[in-house]
Parts: structure tokens; sequence; C-alpha cells
């Protein structure tokens, strides 16, 4: 059997990471104090949640009437110390009950008893560390790498990582990965809840190299990185970016700006094509120094969608492994918007008071390519003549921590589609009224 030539470079590359680590640690000071003798801890925690999602119309193309969904999510976590080695173990039980007749049960919603994380910390210095095994991966502003805490099951990785503190409000992470396989994922075993085994997809790799800054003047932070996807298909996506932002605080305007390009090469429908592709995210806001703490911002987001079918060029861009709620609000059995081939603006009021969290959002959402699909919508007009207006999103959420110390969180939410001209003319686009989305959450830490 042959071997991927692209397996020996994650070997390589693996192997370099952790020889960097060791380098930079035998760097350090060799007078430092030795430790004393590793003790051993081990702390036990977990959460449960159960959520019920409906939406009342489709928008997606091949779907009819209204849908619905309950959820359960358990974790159960294990945190061991030794000296300064830690451990975690992390068993996730995701299921669902009640999809409607039609409605697609993905592996994002399912994941019957499995082992989530599973990894090790290792210091190589005061300065160094190595992480392996399996984990999860939120980085930065999370737009190409996220665990989602409103999916089911947010994506994890394994591989290695190596974290570094090179100075004082610096932070770099380096990291050779995989995603993680859920299985099973053929929709009878999902809709009864089938236990399988996960596994990596070493077929697919996922690396990277992340700088942060933070403590600049005038209260700013700064990020850059180089994220490199790598298929067995011949995809290779190489994405530079870079973030400069101010947090938001009581009395202060705040804003963010990324800007991420993409190129290398594309393999869609059996066809290989050179990628130029990007993606913008703007934002700025302003907190109020008065009760309820409100903070009203707007945003700008865009991302490239493929001008010309069969050009040999592709220019839609590819969010990786990024989330999408935090920017674009609810997803579940909802969720329209993604960043790809979309042009989305919108304003935003969030506010908090005591124990609850509330935010109103309303975007308006437009294709940046006439011609190109509305992913989410599964809906493509190659002729253009559908227009480009998606429509208008306005999406709501409360959060009311009933116990303190996360003992008991509520948290219900509500969102729907106004429909533009191209989600109601487009091809395929089911004929149904704007759809209506609501939920209701309750979950427990212990």
């Amino acid at each position: 059997m042959q071997t991927r030539p692209g397996r020996w470079l994650t070997a390589l590359a693996g192997a370099f990471v952790i020889a960097a680590g060791q380098a930079m640690a035998l760097a350090e000071d060799a007078s430092a104090p030795q430790a004393q003798a590793p003790d051993f801890e081990v702390n036990f925690s977990g959460s449960v949640r159960v959520r019920y999602e409906t939406v009342s119309a489709p928008f997606r193309a091949g779907l009819e009437g209204s849908d619905q969904f309950l959820s359960s999510q358990i974790f159960l976590r294990a945190d061991a110390r030794m000296g300064q080695a830690t451990g975690v173990v992390e068993l996730i039980d995701a299921r669902g009950a009640l999809a409607d007749d039609g409605s697609i049960v993905a592996t994002s919603a399912v994941n019957a008893l499995d082992i989530y994380q599973a990894y090790l910390d290792l210091p190589l210095g005061e300065r160094v560390s190595v992480r392996a095994g399996r984990f999860i991966m939120p980085i930065g502003s999370k737009r190409l790498a996220d665990a989602s805490s409103f999916s089911n099951v947010p994506d994890n990785f394994e591989g290695v990582q190596l974290h570094v503190s090179p100075g004082e409000n610096w932070q770099f992470l380096g990291f050779v990965t995989a995603p993680v396989e859920r299985r099973p994922s053929d929709q009878a075993s999902l809709r009864r809840n089938a236990q399988g085994f996960d596994r990596a997809d070493w077929d697919t790799r996922f690396m990277g190299a992340h700088l942060t800054r933070t403590g600049l003047a005038e209260n700013l932070n700064a990020q850059a990185y180089l994220f490199v996807l790598d298929r067995a298909d011949g995809t290779r996506l190489y994405t530079p970016g870079a973030r400069l932002w101010r947090e938001a605080a009581p009395g202060r305007a705040d804003f963010e700006a990324e800007l991420i390009g993409q190129t290398g090469h594309a393999v869609t429908g059996g066809v290989r094509e050179d990628v130029r592709a990007a993606s913008t995210h703007i934002a700025a806001g302003y907190t109020f120094d008065t009760r309820w703490a409100p903070r009203l911002s707007v945003q700008t987001a865009w991302a490239s969608g493929d001008d010309v079918a069969g050009d040999g060029e592709w220019n839609r861009f590819n969010p990786l492994f990024g989330g999408r709620g935090s920017d674009f609000g609810h997803t579940g059995i909802f969720g329209p918007l993604s960043r790809q081939n979309m042009i989305i603006t919108g304003a935003r009021l969030q506010v908090r008071e005591g124990p609850v969290r509330a935010h109103l959002l309303v975007q308006d959402v437009r294709l940046a390519s006439a011609t190109d699909q509305w992913v989410r919508g599964r809906l493509r007009d190659e002729t253009g003549a559908s227009g480009r207006h998606v429509g208008q999103v306005v999406d709501a959420r409360v959060r009311w921590r009933a116990l303190p110390e996360r003992r008991l969180d509520i948290e219900f939410g509500a969102a729907t589609l106004l429909k533009g001209r191209f989600a109601r003319e487009a091809p395929g686009a089911p004929d149904a009224a704007n759809p209506v989305y609501g939920y209701l959450a309750v979950s427990t830490r212990f």
C-alpha cells in the first residue's frame, strides 16, 4: 500500500513542532530552581443541556413544511494533574429526537457516547508547552476554527499543539491536526442515536501558526496567522489573515477589523482549480456606562463567491472550521447565514443586568456573486436572473442565570428570515412563507 506524501509532511511538521518546543525549553535559564516531587490530583466536572427547537417553514431547497428537534447534550470531564503536567479526558453524549419526516439530522447534532477530548499538556519550560491528543481548537476570533457552544456536537481535532509565550503580551500557537470524523454518519443511524467510535480523518490535515499581541497603545490588540488545509483529493488551501481590535468596555468605543485571504487549489466536481478568495469582517460599537450596560454596534461581513463556473479559478471563500453563531445569530436547525458568498450588514443591541443577558441583531443579506450558490439555502441561479438579495434576518436571544455559579441557565431565542427576491425566486426555492424559528434551552454545570 502506498503512503501519501502528505502524511510524511504531517509527521515531519509534528516532529518539528515538538522539536522547536524542546529547543526553546533548553534555551531557558538553566539555573531555574528544580520542581518539587510531583503530586497528583484529579477533578471531575460536567454539564447537561436540553434544548427544543422549532421552525415554521423551510428556506432550504428540497424541504417542505415545518421542522422541530429536541436535543440533549451531556459532557463528563476529568482533569488530572501531576506536577506541572496535566491530562484531560472528556466524554460526550449528544442525542436527538422529534425530527420531522424529511428533515436532515446532522453529525453536528447527534454523537452518542464517545470520547470528545483526551489530551496531555506537557510543560517544556516556563514559556513553552505541548498539547497532544484529541482536543478542541477555538482560535482567535473563532471565524476559522471554533468549538461552537450552540452546536450540539462542537468540532474537535487530533494532533499536536505548541504553545509559546515569547514575552509579555505575546502568545504563539502552532498546530498540526486532523479533524475528528463522527461516526456513524448515515441518517438511519443518527435518527436512532446509534453509537459508533469517532476517529481522526488523517486524509484531511489542518495546520497553522497563530500569533497574538495584546496590550498595544490605545488598548489595541493584534493577531496574525496562516492556516493550511490539505485534503487527500488534492485540495490545498492557504489562508493568511490579520486582525486588529479593541475590547468592549463601559464608557468607550470598541472596534474590530479582520482581513482574510485564501489561495491554493481546490477540487470541485472532480476538477482542480486555482483558488483566489477572501473575506473581511469589520465592526464598531459603543458601550454606555449606565444600568443594563447597553452596547450598540454595527458590523459588515463579506466573503467572496465564485463568479464564473468552470473558468479554472475558484473564488468562493472556505471558512474552514469556523463558527457562525457569534457573528450571524442562531444556527441549529435554522442558521441561514455563513461566511461563503455573502455580503452581510447589520446592527446589534446587547444588554446585561445581573443574571440576565440579551441581544437583538438585525441583518441584511446579499450574495457576493449572483451566479454562485447561497450555501446554507442550497440554492443557485447560474444566470443571475434571481438577483442577489437573500433577505433580512432578525435574531433575538435572552439568557437568564437562574442559579449562581452556572448551576442553572435558562435560554430562549427567536429568529426569522424575511425572504428577499433570491430566496423566493431562485430555481428550487421552496414555495413557503418566511420561516420563524424559536428555541428553549435549560442547562446546568456540576
